[in-house]
């Protein structure tokens, strides 16, 4: 990993490559386009009307949290210096196992796979959610710089099922890739889009037509077949390029007669989980976030054991951690979210899975979790 790379990322990487996109525009590369669309007309008269919308922004519930990682008092410059400094292996000491059936989901029950990051492709008695997908080589506005994958793809996009929805946390560059939604609207082109307020605007920028996009605030369901999807509240930021905020981030809940699901996305520990299983739980299982996390970013992003206090307080029979072991974007070591959520979860005494990227799991029934991370 280059310097220009690690202090991108040690800086904020959301931020930091966005303003690379924007320096890339200017000096005349093909990559401005990945920043995406600027919300306007009835789309932006609605994004002002959310609760969640103040100031020109949105903004997240708890005001103590602030609305950026910068808020937070320990700075930009100490995480700079964490990660260009102090090098933990930030990456795996052998080649990351990998299962190529998850696309294979059976059409009965609840099941799902990790697709690596925070893709999870999900069946709910056959009818399919893929979240957060992320296919490309690097996680950035740029093939050439920015975190690269540690792994390959468990599936080509061609190989997926046919699906009733890709669902989008939010705009950051690990969680909504221009190239795959691209790719998913052009090999399926029924699939519906379900994200959050003004996300819309990135997707109509890159060619998906409009009807199949279908933007939420928090609170507010939209029906795919069987399965109530629900833009739940969590607390994080936005931005692709130097503004931040201009589009909504949320968590979701899925239920459908199969089963009920909780999807982390990115987010900060926040008093608001009991409230979300009381609303929309208790759930079946709950893919929650467990790297990335510093210091710094801490009202952000969860660290291994904020993750399963989460998973408590939503009712969450089992738990499956997401966004890690894919990109390297925070200065903790690699294997050092699954090892402290398997510490904490255990002690917990709380149902888990950390399985292979692409294999497939049955949430009634899942296997024992193997500690593949390890060398």
């Amino acid at each position: 990993m280059s310097t220009r790379t690690r202090f991108a990322i040690a800086t904020g990487a959301a931020g930091a490559l966005g303003a690379l996109a924007v320096a890339a525009t200017r000096t005349g590369r093909n990559v401005g386009t990945q920043i995406g669309g600027i919300p306007d007309g009835d789309r932006l008269t609605r994004m002002q009307r959310s609760r969640q919308w103040r100031d020109g922004r949105f903004r997240n519930r708890d005001r103590r949290a602030g609305d950026t990682p910068a808020a937070d008092s320990i700075g930009a410059r100490d995480v700079a210096r964490r990660f260009l400094i102090e090098r933990p292996q930030r990456g795996p000491n052998a080649p990351v196992p990998l299962a190529s059936e998850g696309v294979e989901l059976p059409t009965e029950g609840l099941h799902f796979s990790w697709l690596g990051h925070a893709s999870v492709l999900v069946s709910l008695g056959g009818e399919r959610l893929l979240f957060d997908p992320v296919w490309s080589e690097r996680c950035s506005p740029s093939p050439h710089v920015g975190p690269r994958r540690l792994h390959a793809i468990p599936c080509d996009l061609s190989d997926l099922p046919p699906l009733r929805a890709v669902v989008i946390s939010h705009d950051h560059y690990d969680h909504l890739d221009m190239e795959t939604i691209r790719s998913i609207h052009e090999l399926q082109p029924v699939c519906e889009f379900v994200v959050p307020l003004g996300v819309g605007a990135h997707l109509e920028r890159w060619g998906v037509e409009p009807r199949n996009t279908i933007e939420l605030d928090w609170d507010e369901c939209h029906r795919v077949g069987s399965i109530e999807l629900t833009a739940v509240a969590c607390q994080h930021f936005s931005g692709r390029g130097l503004h931040r905020n201009n589009t909504l981030w949320s968590s979701w809940a899925a239920r459908s007669p199969a089963g009920s699901v909780y999807f982390s996305g990115d987010t900060g520990y926040f008093s608001g989980f009991e409230e979300l299983r009381d609303a929309y739980g208790p759930f079946d299982v709950a893919f929650m976030a467990i790297g990335m996390y510093d210091p710094a970013w801490r009202a952000m992003h969860l660290n291994p054991e904020e993750a399963v206090q989460a998973g408590l307080e939503l009712g969450a029979g089992l738990l499956a951690p997401i966004h890690w072991c894919t990109f390297a974007l925070a200065p903790h070591a690699w294997s050092d979210p699954p090892e402290r959520f398997v510490t904490a979860a255990e002690e917990a005494g709380v149902a888990y899975v950390i399985p292979l990227v692409g294999q497939p799991v049955a949430v009634a029934e899942p296997p024992r979790t193997k500690p593949w991370w390890r060398p």
